[in-house]
């Protein structure tokens, strides 16, 4: 999956400048990320720090995206919930990761995780998606999900499978959609509908399942069954939900 779509391939065309710190404990390191995300047109990158100092010395002020480097080892989510709690979009790099490292990751607010071994040029393209409200997840970590969720469902909860059952007939095709891999204007395409109705069934499918994001909304939809079999009943849409 290319890093210039976001989660399920959707094209991130944004313009705006995104302003970035990078903290990262090496200093060798740090200097390379920081140097090459520097020379990207859409990015300005505030500096770069020791991401074990205290936080109230890392200069925040007016920072969109922190990308964070971590080691197998570091425990970051406390940090990444500091940040999320300043309005501070963390994207997490690192390598060993595991299921369980990169759920705390996301649970604690992140809003992005890639390996290490990633080309530095495409974190610019992630940090730009992840700016824009987009959540992205490298390739190898998005197969974790799969994985287990092929070998081993997590079940659903009773209270989930209504959560699931508010959803309209309509909300349900675009999970479905998204499940797939499909982006937002191929499923657009799909359904006859334009891209905006697309991110509208979205939002309010987001808020139905009480899911921060994509991710969390297909792996439940995943994990009910619901993606492989016929649509669950749905509460009748919306006429301005209706496409």
């Amino acid at each position: 999956m290319s890093l210039e779509r976001d989660l399920f391939g959707e094209e991130h065309a944004g313009d705006d400048t995104a302003r970035v710190l990078v903290a990262d404990h090496d200093p060798i390191s740090r200097h390379v990320l920081t140097r090459v995300l520097g020379a990207s047109a859409h990015l300005d990158v505030v500096g770069g720090v020791n991401n074990q100092q205290p936080l109230r010395q890392w200069p925040l002020d007016r920072v969109d995206v922190t990308v964070l480097a971590v080691t197998p080892r570091e425990d970051a989510t406390g940090l990444i919930r500091q940040l999320s709690q300043r309005q501070v979009r963390v994207l997490v790099v690192g390598t060993g990761w595991t299921q369980r490292r990169l759920d705390a990751c996301f649970a604690a607010g992140a809003t992005g995780c890639l390996v290490k071994n990633i080309k530095v040029a495409k974190i610019a393209t992630a940090i730009r998606a992840v700016a824009s409200g987009h959540t992205v997840l490298s390739p190898e970590l998005r197969s974790l999900y799969a994985r287990r969720t092929a070998a081993a469902p997590a079940p659903v909860s009773a209270g989930s499978q209504d959560l699931l059952h508010t959803l309209t007939s309509r909300e349900q095709e675009v999970l479905r959609n998204l499940t797939e891999g499909m982006s937002t204007a191929e499923t657009a395409v799909r359904l006859r509908v334009s891209p905006a109705t697309v991110k509208s069934h979205i939002s309010h499918a987001l808020t139905k399942l009480g899911a921060r994001n994509r991710l969390e909304a297909v792996l439940l939809f995943q994990r009910s069954g619901a993606a492989e079999s016929d649509a669950l009943p749905a509460t009748p849409p919306r006429t301005a939900e209706m496409a």
